[in-house]
């Protein structure tokens, strides 16, 4: 069994009654005018309060807001010393153009509960690496309220964020690699969206991996371009340090018989790795989307192919 030692990651506080959440919305907006009232009834059912710029969504031609208004908003939200967490309103595109705002910026004294996941990458990798912060790869809040995703993956978040769950657990299938491997390792995860990894090459929040657990997934995108995406992060050597590789779903609605050469190639890509592949197929854009707290140290049983992540204690 072995062990491995990473960057201290500070913990999020747990959730209770009255809690106040920021909601933020970094990346893309919403059309939907309904789903603001709907994400605000949804907290308070929970005994959360959540908190809601009345100029959140705005006018842009990619985004949710203009640059400025996001980062503002952002801003607020990780240094307003009366919330405890803050839950994107969804992915989509806008947050590595936040990055160089962030980067100007100290980080507070208090890490708090940051949720989401897709485009938010950018944001997990930044809090992570820039202010040490074990961050919740999960549902965004447009997912939860429309019920994109299933009940179980959304009552299973609320049980984490209210401190009802010790650990998780999760059943991976193995890849024809992971057969080379046995034993188990301990690890913290990183990762998220695959382009959004790639997109970090080369830059301030470059993602760092070495004695980690890297997690990908992602969503419309072709089995070339994946595979593209895959051998740019194995020729820059993102790959050369790993403890293990965990692939999530890499779906694409519009095109499902993509999907099956996108198997394919994922599987090609695992035989290629002198390091564990495994696949978590409850992670990521379809209908199970299971959250992943990064940061926190997590268990890889090679031998019965177990995720195991200790969320308190």
């Amino acid at each position: 069994m072995l062990h491995f030692t990473s960057t201290h990651f500070k913990s999020w506080p747990t959730l209770k009654k009255n809690s106040i959440v920021d909601i933020i919305a970094p990346a893309s907006g919403v059309s939907d005018t309904s789903t603001m009232r709907k994400l605000k009834n949804l907290l308070e059912s929970w005994q959360l309060i959540p908190r809601i710029s009345s100029s959140l969504l705005g006018s842009d031609l990619l985004c949710a807001n203009s640059d400025e208004n996001r980062f503002q908003h952002l801003q607020e939200a990780l240094s307003n010393t009366d919330s405890q967490a803050i839950w994107c309103l969804r992915g989509g595109y806008g947050c590595t153009r936040l990055i160089p705002y962030l980067l100007k910026l100290t980080a507070p004294e208090k890490c708090k509960l940051f949720i989401g996941f897709s485009d938010i990458t950018a944001l997990h990798l930044f809090l992570q690496q820039k202010w040490h912060w074990q961050t919740l790869h999960g549902p965004s809040l447009n997912q939860v309220v429309h019920h994109f995703i299933e009940t179980e993956n959304s009552n299973e978040l609320k049980k984490i964020i209210f401190g009802q769950l010790s650990q998780l657990t999760y059943y991976l299938q193995s890849y024809l690699n992971s057969n080379k491997f046995l034993g188990s390792l301990y690890a913290p995860l990183t990762g998220g969206s695959l382009s959004i990894v790639q997109t970090s090459l080369c830059t301030d929040w470059h993602i760092e991996t070495r004695d980690k657990i890297l997690f990908l997934e992602d969503v419309n995108e072709s089995a070339y371009r994946i595979d593209r995406m895959l051998q740019h992060l194995y020729q820059s050597g993102i790959f050369n340090h790993v403890k293990a590789i965990v692939l999530g779903n890499f779906t694409f609605p519009s095109k499902p018989e993509e999907e099956e050469k996108i198997q394919t190639i994922l599987k090609r890509f695992a035989i290629e790795q002198h390091c564990p592949v495994l696949r978590c197929p409850e992670v990521g854009h379809g209908r199970k989307n299971r959250s992943l707290p990064f940061g926190k140290q997590a268990h890889l049983d090679l031998n019965k192919n177990l995720l195991t992540i200790k969320i308190t204690g």
